[in-house]
């Protein structure tokens, strides 16, 4: 069940960037091996802003933004970036 008033405080947002966002830092976190709890814990937030970023649910304030681009080891603009769907290769 959701929490009351989560969909309202927290939207999911549909726009290009948010989306890039979203999909890189989980992306760039996973390519680490890392949780959304290692990540939240080296950039000094909370698991919970992690996961409203990588479900594109945040707004994350340039300095989030800058210090996760520091800590995944990309520049900002790589976090926007939009990834090429890769084709699933099926089986034979």
């Amino acid at each position: 069940m959701a929490r009351s008033g989560f969909e309202k405080r927290f939207p999911t947002r549909d726009s290009v960037a948010t989306k890039a966002l979203a999909a890189n830092v989980r992306r760039l976190r996973k390519e680490k091996g890392w949780t959304q709890d290692v990540l939240a814990a080296e950039i000094g937030v909370e698991q919970g802003v992690i996961s409203r970023i990588e479900n594109g649910r945040a707004n994350p304030t340039l300095q989030v933004l800058e210090t996760l681009a520091a800590t995944l080891e990309v520049r900002i603009e790589q976090l926007f970036e939009v990834q090429p769907k890769s084709k699933r290769v099926k089986d034979r």
